[in-house]
């Protein structure tokens, strides 16, 4: 995805400078709430997992319950 966008910016001048710089912002804006979805999904499977099955994968219930606690936008 990001390739196509900077196949968009113009090579040369003040138009790529401002661009170039417009880019990188522009894919994160799009990124960003990807992996929101992608973050509140995983927590929502997180929380719903039994103490044996979070032992299994080596998470304790405390350690499980501050990362579901988190917002959305907290990596």
């Amino acid at each position: 995805m990001s390739n196509h966008i900077l196949s968009l910016i113009p090579r040369h001048g003040l138009s790529h400078s401002f661009a170039a710089g417009l880019a990188p912002v522009l894919t994160r804006a799009i990124e960003a709430p990807i992996d929101w979805v992608a973050r509140m999904r995983d927590r929502h499977q997180l929380a719903s997992l039994s103490d044996s099955m979070l032992k299994d994968i080596g998470v304790s219930r405390a350690d499980a319950e501050h990362e579901i606690e988190k917002h959305f936008w907290q990596a």
